[in-house]
């Protein structure tokens, strides 16, 4: 075809999208290379038109599969699962070349908030007639065999449909953009899943046929991800829970879920299959849990709601003190062995993002697994759940007073060490005995409970249990009491604590969790989105859908890259931000309900006596929102005031009036200035939740934050940042809920004996001296 030049043009026509190619073709006829010009672009836009020669498109579909079931006149017609509305697409839908079939379509790409995939050229294909490209399973038309689709047979052999291969062969560091990414399709997970459920007919019905994980005949074993699979398809496995009626809705969602996962995949994921990542949902109502790649799973007593991805995408950070009862009489019906396997399916619902620690008691406070609270990382988790099985769990008598105590003084250990989530605060109290507890002594817990916003949720396990004193220390401070007998599900019921947490907090952006896959060993990094029913006045949970970031890209390859630095600090930031709970006691009562006639609180307790399931409760105006760019004078960010008082501050943190004022004014939310409705909320619907910017910035570099990031690194304002406004500042910190402020230790220390002063100084001085080695090494940097 003549000159080494004009073959590598030639070449390259082959690669490039169709816009590539046209402005090819006119730049060799401009060259005037006609000849080759006349080859390059008749066979080139051949290519793009009808796929790759590996993988060619098909003709006309219509005249390939039987599609009779769907057609209506020249029309194809598509009814999403469980819904009364159909929607029809062109004959040639899918068919005659890569298009994009789908722009413009209803019901999932009309609008200019459609999602990406809407925009992508693809063609079906035949399975057997197609390799070096991802090939998918129709999303559409399941009743059809062999009816498979493919993103890449509509670009050149040398491209690639994933966005992080796209953004790297334009030099962009694709770490930097793997936030973007992840979070865009689980904006996308979330539209679909929400605008399904509020089309659900009342009397939906859908069986989720050839989508069961247990047999999973058809998936082959796959040595990377060291499980049989099947690429091709979305699985489900059922859950056990819920009604008639919320078993067909969350099988409905899973079928349409798996539209979104199939499109997905078929984008992103490596022509191989080479790259371990998945795509998976879990229903609230039924446990119902949905994954791309379908595989074989057959763990009869699987629950997504209490894995630590679910917990992670449905609620805030928090604080998780678990106190529980281990006098002789928890030997009765093997009461101890369920305290103890309940502790650890709690330590399961709670990731890096959180902090716990365990208090045992008889008459005496028994064992402490530690004194301040800790992250709960993957290595802190194993060592809390290898700690229970070394202790003792029945033994002696029971005092409920001091195991409240060292509760609340483990809170206050922690707030000034700085180990805290700086969030919310849940004590989980567990008894299943009687104790004295004085009115003293529930004063000291309200007023206690009041100053850290410390909820209390407590059980009475078993006939013989405490009722009413442990009723009052639920109702009293904001919490839900738990009546179980000796044969319930105590793991489940105590699980469920995340409940509460799930009703008042709306997560509009996308939480992040690292996990070891099980089985493979791979380190995964999962983007997680909660979903909600927008068709009541407040938002209600129904479920989480998340996406591992290693299904786009190899992260060993990205943590190479200069810009993984700014992955891990963001994605951290975004997923440690405290959320404002947002609920009054009438949603308290209707959660009390929900369990059991005897959890509801009585009329001394709460003015709500006569709520119900469909009872509609006060709401706050969804337009009222926090400044996420604020920073108030003690360089803290407005979550941080989560659950604090901005209108009457404790003196001591040093704010001036001025200083509240702004932060009551650009705080509104996580203060709790939200604007009530003066009676039952009047609309009928919850607004979508608004897309959140992501920050291009990490928090540790603008102001004050605690913890330890997703890698269970310390956060810290990375050395390659633009730059960092906190290397020399030193200030107090803002509240008693706030954590990780070296210099308001000394000052707390004050209060404390001399020895605990002198200790915390000691601390205090050597974190000073540090922070300015490092500070300096930086700037040398």
């Amino acid at each position: 075809l003549g000159s080494q030049l004009e073959w590598h043009h030639l070449h390259h026509a082959f690669a490039g999208t169709l816009a590539d190619k046209v402005l090819l073709c006119i730049k060799l006829t401009m060259a005037r290379t006609w000849r080759h010009t006349l080859i390059a672009c008749v066979v080139t836009t051949i290519a793009v038109v009808q796929g790759q020669s590996s993988c060619p498109c098909i003709d006309n579909a219509l005249t390939r599969w039987d599609m009779s079931t769907y057609l209506d006149g020249n029309n194809l017609v598509y009814t999403p699962p469980g819904s009364s509305q159909s929607y029809t697409f062109p004959s040639t839908y899918g068919s005659g070349g890569c298009k994009a079939h789908d722009e413009n379509l209803s019901p999932y790409c009309t609008g200019s908030d459609a999602p990406s995939w809407c925009r992508v050229q693809w063609c079906y294909v035949d399975a057997n007639d197609c390799s070096g490209v991802a090939k998918i399973q129709t999303r559409f038309f399941s009743a059809v065999e062999n009816l498979y689709f493919s993103y890449g047979t509509c670009v050149g052999a040398a491209s690639s449909t994933n966005s992080i291969d796209q953004w790297t062969s334009d030099d962009v560091d694709g770490s930097k953009k793997l936030i973007q990414v992840v979070e865009g399709y689980a904006r996308s997970a979330r539209w679909q899943i929400e605008k399904t459920y509020s089309s659900l007919n009342a009397s939906a019905s859908c069986d989720a046929d050839g989508m069961g994980m247990c047999p999973c005949d058809d998936c082959k074993h796959w040595s990377d991800w060291n499980s049989k699979v099947l690429f091709t398809q979305v699985g489900v496995l059922k859950g056990t829970s819920g009604t008639q009626a919320e078993m067909a809705a969350a099988t409905c969602l899973a079928e349409d879920i798996a539209t979104t996962y199939k499109q997905t995949a078929a984008l992103e994921a490596d022509p191989d299959f080479a790259r371990v990542g998945y795509q998976y949902f879990g229903d609230q109502a039924t446990g119902t849990y949905t994954q791309w790649p379908r595989a074989e799973m057959c763990e009869d007593d699987y629950d997504p709601r209490v894995r630590p991805w679910y917990s992670a995408g449905a609620t805030g950070p928090k604080d998780v003190i678990i106190v529980v009862d281990v006098s002789g009489s928890m030997n009765t019906n093997d009461r101890h062995k369920m305290a103890k396997e309940a502790v650890k399916a709690i330590l399961d619902t709670l990731t890096w993002k959180d902090f716990a620690t365990i208090i045992l008691f008889h008459s005496g406070i028994a064992e402490v697994f530690s004194h301040t609270l800790v992250p709960v990382t993957d290595q802190n988790r194993a060592g809390m759940q290898g700690w229970c099985d070394t202790v003792s769990w029945a033994g002696g008598g029971t005092n409920f007073r001091l195991p409240m105590q060292k509760a609340f003084e483990v809170i206050a250990a922690s707030i000034t060490a700085g180990t805290s989530s700086m969030c919310q605060k849940a004590i989980l109290f567990l008894t299943d005995g009687a104790a004295t507890f004085g009115e003293s002594d529930f004063d000291m817990v309200r007023e206690q409970s009041k100053t850290y916003d410390a909820v209390i949720f407590s059980y009475a396990l078993g006939d013989g249990a405490e009722v009413s004193i442990t009723k009052r220390l639920a109702c009293e401070n904001k919490g839900v009491f738990y009546k179980v007998a000796d044969d319930a599900d105590l793991s489940r019921v105590m699980t469920s604590y995340f409940d509460y947490f799930a009703h008042g907090q709306e997560m509009c952006s996308a939480s992040w969790v690292k996990y070891t896959a099980v089985g493979t060993g791979h380190s995964l990094y999962a983007g997680c989105m909660a979903m909600y029913d927008r068709t009541v006045p407040t938002p209600e949970l129904l479920g989480v859908s998340c996406a591992d970031a290693n299904l786009f890209s190899d992260i060993s390859a990205l943590k190479s890259e200069a810009g993984w630095n700014y992955f891990k600090c963001v994605a951290s930031d975004m997923t440690k931000m405290c959320r404002q709970v947002d609920l009054t006691d009438c949603h308290r009562q209707k959660i009390r309900r929900a369990y059991d006639e005897s959890s509801v609180c009585e009329a001394e307790y709460s003015d709500y006596q006569d709520v119900k399931g469909d009872t509609v409760c006060p709401c706050t105006d969804q337009s009222c929102t926090d400044d996420l760019d604020f920073v108030d004078a003690k360089n803290y960010f407005c979550d941080t005031w989560v659950g604090d008082n901005c209108s009457n501050p404790n003196p001591n943190w040093g704010y001036s009036d001025a200083d509240m004022e702004a932060v009551r004014q650009h705080c509104p939310r996580s203060c709790g200035l939200c604007e009530w409705s003066s009676g039952n909320c009047t609309r009928s619907t919850s607004e979508e939740c608004p897309t959140l910017p992501i920050p291009t910035e990490c928090r540790a570099c603008l102001g004050k934050v605690s913890g330890v990031d997703i890698d269970g690194d310390s956060m810290a304002c990375p050395l390659d940042a633009p730059r960092d406004l906190m290397s020399t500042t030193t200030t107090p910190c803002p509240s008693d809920a706030a954590g990780n402020c070296l210099t308001a230790v000394t000052s707390k220390a004050l209060h404390q004996s001399p020895a605990t002063t002198l200790v915390a100084v000691a601390v205090s001085l050597f974190a000073v001296v540090f922070h300015a080695a490092t500070a300096s090494t930086a700037s040398a940097a």
